[in-house]
């Protein structure tokens, strides 16, 4: 069950945090930022899927509009049987190049990390949460998806 969402500069939401429980409601005003949650869901999921790239899910028109940040973050906390999951993406933008990367990328459970994506570097962790294989991997995708 997904119980929180984080959001910071993407559209109109800046550092924004949502906690869910069992059965939620989302009421406000037109422009508030309901159907860019939703939206934010979509995109992580395209994106974490491999069915999407950075420029295609996070286009640098996206970033909010008042902020000179060129950095968006974005988690996802998963309560599951085995724990809580957490996945935690940050994207850089180049707006002079009007491209974007994967800065940081990373999933732990119960805040032992299970993946890392930083520098251009993908970095895997064993069952037992010890240091696994590294590998250099590509900047414009989601390294959670390429995992077999």
């Amino acid at each position: 069950m997904l119980t929180r969402l984080y959001i910071d500069n993407f559209r109109c939401l800046v550092n924004f945090e949502l906690k869910l429980g069992g059965v939620n409601l989302l009421l406000g005003d037109n422009g508030s930022g309901k159907t860019t949650v939703f939206d934010v869901l979509y995109r992580l999921r395209e994106f974490i899927s491999g069915r999407e790239r950075t420029g295609g899910a996070f286009p640098p028109h996206e970033l909010t509009r008042w902020q000179t940040l060129g950095i968006q973050r974005f988690e996802l906390e998963l309560k599951t049987v085995q724990g809580v999951f957490v996945y935690s993406l940050a994207i850089e933008h180049d707006e002079t190049r009007r491209r974007s990367r994967v800065k940081k990328e990373s999933l732990s459970l119960d805040g032992r990390i299970l993946f890392e994506f930083e520098d251009g570097t993908a970095k895997l962790y064993h069952d037992d949460f010890t240091a696994g294989p590294q590998y250099p991997f590509d900047w414009s995708q989601s390294g959670i998806g390429s995992l077999q």
